[in-house]
């Protein structure tokens, strides 16, 4: 097979492409927003404790109505819950604007509004995302994911910057946050084109969790490891942003420069996608952990704007390469486990529970011990955390298509 063809059954449905396509809307919001959002917070307050908070709070939350709306989501209907997740993201960008820069009084109530939209969209997403895929070619579909997904981010920091940056004050940042809930609305409306999957198997199996834990010791270890990677996500959420920010003195540059750190996880993702193989994740994920380690390394030097872009750049080379082997291990499980693809829904909401669970833990370390921008004390926290995703390939003591081989013979 030749670099550029493809098998039939590798190729994406129809439905496949338009939830990439919805996907692709609502991720550009987030990359015009996400970001100038922290340093928003940065620019009113100063304190790293609130912008820590903000996204302690909102991880949290995000974690308990995972966990809550879990049941929901299988009985009713997972579109839905998609839908809702747009629509109240559209209307928390739409709260920043009535309030502007109050939203420092209430910052506790708007995260709480992040968490809880987020929340819903994620589960419906992911849900939705298993749904127009399958073993064949969930790879290729987690592949073009990421490479959407980063194709929409490039675009939007870059904008977002040159736009803050041409107004005085923060009036650019309001213009920036209004595009975003343009952007929802939009992805609002795109998620009616997609068509509602029935089901015929509605009853919510989460109570069976200790009984398949025990029958599938593995299926245990892999929930387990989305916890330890969620370790670094959630102080990379907000702390690289402000640290630029605070170097750079200047939006803009900013936004550039996180456009050079998606375009290099863009690369990595449309190699792996290529030549990605489930029976090597434990070498993946070896890899990838390696790198982590690697990258944070030069931070131990000094951390100045340049120790900082290699840190970010080598990390964003084996982010996609762990998020996109662990996934498809994980969904692997669901051919393996008892009741199978009928736990779907539930092992998402698992997946982002125990994940957020690990960004809070995060973010928790950080605030303890790296309360302010302290030089000697960032270095010693990310590799804390990041040399944790070692253990994350000792998790793996083989691959579930093996262990189901094995329990068929």
């Amino acid at each position: 097979m030749s670099w550029f063809s493809l098998q039939k059954e590798k190729r994406l449905s129809s439905l496949a492409v338009t939830t990439l396509m919805n996907h692709t809307i609502f991720h550009f919001g987030n990359s015009l927003s996400l970001i100038f959002l922290n340093l928003y917070l940065w620019r009113l307050t100063n304190d790293l404790w609130i912008n820590g908070l903000f996204n302690l709070i909102a991880i949290l939350t995000q974690a308990m109505m995972t966990l809550s709306i879990g049941k929901v989501a299988k009985q009713k209907d997972r579109l839905t819950i998609y839908r809702y997740g747009i629509l109240l993201t559209a209307l928390f960008y739409f709260a920043i604007l009535l309030t502007q820069e109050h939203i420092v009084e209430f910052f506790y109530l708007f995260a709480i509004l992040r968490g809880i939209a987020q929340s819903l969209y994620w589960l419906g997403y992911f849900t939705l995302m298993f749904e127009v895929s399958n073993d064949l070619n969930r790879h290729r579909y987690l592949g073009w994911n990421q490479i959407t997904m980063g194709s929409a981010n490039l675009i939007g920091p870059a904008a977002s910057g040159a736009i803050i940056s041409q107004f005085e004050g923060l009036s650019g940042y309001l213009i920036v946050f209004a595009m975003a809930f343009v952007m929802f609305t939009i992805a609002t409306f795109g998620s009616f084109r997609m068509k509602r999957m029935t089901t015929h198997h509605r009853e919510y199996y989460m109570k069976y969790l200790p009984l398949i834990m025990k029958r599938a010791p593995g299926f245990k270890r892999a929930l387990i490891g989305w916890f330890i990677i969620g370790f670094p996500q959630g102080i990379l959420m907000y702390v690289p942003p402000i640290l630029l920010y605070t170097i750079l003195l200047e939006e803009s540059t900013v936004g550039y420069l996180n456009v050079l750190f998606l375009f290099i996880s863009i690369l990595a993702s449309y190699v792996i996608s290529r030549i990605a193989d489930v029976s090597k994740t434990r070498s993946y994920l070896t890899v990838a952990a390696i790198g982590f380690i690697v990258s944070v390394l030069v931070l131990f030097i000094d951390i100045t704007i340049w120790t900082f872009i290699v840190f970010m750049a080598v990390s964003a080379i084996f982010k996609p390469i762990q998020a996109n082997a662990y996934a498809a291990h994980y969904f692997q499980w669901l051919g393996v486990i008892p009741l199978k693809d009928h736990f779907r829904v539930e092992s998402v909401v698992l997946r982002e529970t125990i994940t957020n669970a690990g960004r809070g833990f995060g973010i928790i370390v950080f605030m303890v011990f790296a309360q302010e921008l302290n030089t000697d004390t960032i270095p010693w926290v990310l590799a804390a955390v990041l040399g944790m995703q070692l253990f994350v390939p000792r998790l793996i003591e083989e691959t579930p298509t093996l262990i189901s081989r094995r329990n068929e013979q």
